[in-house]
């Protein structure tokens, strides 16, 4: 059963990584076909197999023999691993409340790692979804300490400027409005502790020069770290 959750999430995977390259661009999630983004080769069914086909063609385009970007394969992968880890045998409205979670904070990590953006076409829409099976659960809505987030989160934005981003704010807010202050401490703790870490290797081992860096994919992290471990 597992190996039919990580082939089910590989393929997931393969289509958000693709929605979440072009819809910021308001280009057709179906037109044109998977193509080879560098020598516009329309792709055949071989090369379409998640995470296989990339490994069998040496992360190349079978056409151009152009390395391909890593995160076609790594939004595979991950996409995989998540639908894994949260589907369980028996399936349940609690089940798809953490799989929308988690798919939702995938595919904003993708807009964020490409464009540096919490998508609104994404976020609005998963967000509403899961506000509603949040409510048919009975589960309780943190008002307060998501406004107390909000607001603290814009003071140190205007301290210390540009320090994170809107979407940053506006989804770290949204989080605290479904989860307890406890599980929102330790996140943001978790993912700027290894955002942190990442831009330190990223600049003094790699030697790479100082970008912005994409903060959604750490409170991704975070937050499967808060909730299963």
């Amino acid at each position: 059963m597992y190996f039919v959750y990580f082939i089910s999430g590989c393929i997931w995977g393969s289509f958000l990584c693709l929605a979440a390259e072009r819809v910021p661009k308001r280009q057709s999630i179906i037109q044109p076909r998977s193509h080879c983004i560098f020598c516009k080769k329309k792709l055949g069914f071989l090369e379409l197999i998640p995470l296989f086909s990339i490994i069998l063609l040496r992360f190349r385009c079978l056409h151009c023999q152009t390395k391909l970007p890593i995160i076609y394969f790594g939004s595979e992968l991950v996409s995989g691993l998540l639908f894994t880890a949260v589907l369980p045998k028996e399936l349940s409205l609690q089940t798809f409340y953490q799989l929308v979670l988690f798919l939702m904070m995938f595919l904003l990590s993708l807009t964020d790692i490409y464009y540096l953006q919490v998508e609104p076409k994404f976020f609005y829409p998963l967000f509403s979804i899961l506000c509603l099976i949040h409510f048919y659960l009975g589960k309780p809505f943190y008002l307060l300490p998501a406004f107390l987030v909000f607001i603290t989160l814009i003071l140190f934005n205007n301290i210390l400027r540009d320090s994170i981003g809107g979407g940053d704010i506006l989804l770290i807010s949204a989080l605290s409005l479904l989860l307890e202050s406890e599980l929102i401490l330790r996140l943001l703790l978790f993912a700027s502790s290894s955002g942190l870490l990442y831009l330190l290797f990223s600049t003094f081992v790699l030697k790479k020069k100082i970008l912005p860096l994409p903060f959604v994919p750490f409170l991704g992290l975070g937050l499967f770290f808060v909730l299963f471990f």
